[in-house]
């Protein structure tokens, strides 16, 4: 069964070419603490990344309140 306060990692996609590892670690950091955060580059697919908090109610938090948001013009 899916417990949303249990999941720690959030995937974060469409994400425009200028982002950084950085910028998402502090964008989601404002929301709670965050352990990491991977982006991914595929040739021909906007990047994505995984943003991996330290705990699940920090992800259930920053997922409500960034979902669907456009960040940089994506």
């Amino acid at each position: 069964m899916f417990d949303e306060y249990n999941t720690r990692t959030l995937y974060v996609g469409n994400l425009s070419e200028r982002v950084t590892e950085d910028f998402l670690l502090a964008l989601f950091g404002q929301i709670g603490p965050c352990k990491c955060c991977k982006i991914i580059h595929e040739p021909g697919n906007d990047p994505y990344a995984f943003v991996e908090f330290i705990d699940g109610s920090s992800a259930a938090a920053a997922l409500a309140a960034l979902n669907k948001r456009m960040v940089l013009g994506k």
